[in-house]
């Protein structure tokens, strides 16, 4: 970091990741206290599910007009609103007297977090130069597994020395928290923030001017790019690793209390573990993904730690699954979230290379179907368990999905650029009249 620019927009990327951090603390309390809450409400593995899925309905309506409004009205407002929106609902959740209720309290939840990753986005390419842009992005993605590790303790400190209910009134505090430090600290854009120099303006600002596209890679228009079948298999490659994602997101602490045995205390704990190795795994996938695709190209290189990832995150849930002993199970799951969590910053190494200008809907693709897997693995993990009266057969789907997902990148998926219909007609056609001439 060279002193003499500043660190402002650092500061900017800090509070990045600690929204991501809010947000996941926030949305884990359902996971961590859902065995408690299934007991009192006397609730099926299936209607959990439905709770939980319930969130990815409101979090789906807003993903996608979230960046619009950010470019509109600012990234800062947007988050501050969204932020408020699920800070309030979250300390509403225990008020939700039926399933009914619970189910539109926590989609509502999700409307308020779904602004957040576009939020964010927003404000990475406003602040990180180009050059800094991977390694602002781990950074950022720090806060996922940062968040659903700091829940657990604390979510049990809150069980057992009140309630289950105290998890959701305590941590509803914390998103207001967060907006006081953006009202003294952030700022939508560096050229707006007060105490910003001048040197790390131009920094900035000299490395994020748009890149001239030309030629076949600025003729490739969006049905291109949606009629190519390697971005849609890009997209179902990451569906399915966010189908395991969630599987462990929703179900975990519960397969550890209902399945194996633990007491509610030792499965907070032993959900923390998966989760502390997943801060590394993270960042640490982008840096592989880079350097594989020097060494073998975009094709092999984006595409070998999400292979190597979602094969190795499937058969260790296996093994983890079958293992007789609790600590067995604990290692071997951590080792799946591990080899799961190296696939995300891989996955959003893809879309630039498919195509440079429409990268953005691309990754908006990536977004409804990784939504579409929030909504579906925690309600059809929880119907499993119900049909097969075992968390067993649930644990072998999801990894069958993940390993499906490897082969899928494997066998039908070419990371390369897409090409320009109309661009290749034209140039066929000025090879050939070159050519009479």
């Amino acid at each position: 970091m060279n002193a003499k620019v500043g660190n402002k927009r650092w500061i900017i990327v800090t509070l990045m990741l600690l929204s991501y951090a809010v947000m996941y603390i926030s949305r884990t309390s359902m996971s961590i206290a859902g065995p408690v809450m299934m007991k009192d409400f006397n609730w099926s593995a299936t209607q959990f599910g439905l709770v939980s899925t319930a969130f990815f309905i409101g979090y789906a309506l807003t993903m996608m007009p979230a960046g619009y409004l950010a470019d509109r009205f600012g990234s800062g407002k947007i988050m501050v609103f969204g932020i408020l929106l699920y800070s309030l609902f979250t300390f509403l959740t225990p008020f939700g007297a039926t399933i009914g209720m619970l189910i539109l309290l926590r989609a509502i939840v999700g409307i308020g977090q779904g602004v957040i990753l576009p939020c964010n986005g927003s404000l990475l390419a406003q602040w990180v130069p180009k050059k800094e842009s991977a390694t602002a992005q781990g950074v950022v993605m720090i806060g996922t597994p940062m968040g659903i590790t700091l829940t657990m303790p604390l979510a049990i400190f809150f069980m057992q020395n009140y309630n289950w209910q105290t998890v959701f009134y305590a941590f509803a505090f914390l998103g207001p928290i967060w907006i006081l430090l953006w009202s003294r600290l952030g700022k939508n854009k560096p050229e707006l923030h007060p105490s910003i120099s001048k040197e790390e303006v131009e920094y900035i600002k000299n490395d994020q001017g748009p890149v001239e596209i030309s030629g076949a890679a600025a003729a490739v228009a969006p049905g291109d790019v949606f009629k190519n079948v390697s971005v849609w298999t890009s997209a179902l490659a990451y569906f399915t690793s966010n189908y395991l994602f969630f599987l462990f997101f929703a179900w975990l602490p519960t397969y550890f209390v209902n399945g194996r045995g633990f007491t509610l205390v030792k499965s907070g704990y032993m959900t923390m573990i998966p989760y502390m190795f997943a801060m590394i795994a993270y960042p640490l996938g982008g840096i592989l993904a880079d350097k594989a695709a020097k060494k073998f190209g975009n094709n092999m290189g984006r595409k070998l730690y999400p292979v190597i990832g979602l094969i190795g995150a499937g058969v260790f849930l296996i093994l983890g699954t079958r293992v007789g002993s609790a600590e067995g199970a604990i290692m071997l799951i951590t080792i799946s979230i591990f080899f799961l969590s190296i696939t995300q910053a891989p996955f959003f190494s893809m879309p630039p290379i498919f195509s440079s200008k429409n990268a953005g809907k691309i990754i908006g693709l990536y977004g409804f179907c990784g939504t579409c897997a929030g909504l579906s693995a925690p309600i059809l993990t929880g119907a499993i368990i119900d049909y097969t009266k075992s968390y067993d057969y649930a644990m072998y789907f999801g990894s069958a999905v993940a390993i499906v997902g490897a082969l899928i990148l494997l066998t039908i998926c070419t990371v390369k650029a897409v090409e320009s219909k109309t661009y290749v007609g034209i140039s066929q056609s000025t090879t050939d009249m070159n050519s009479r001439n």
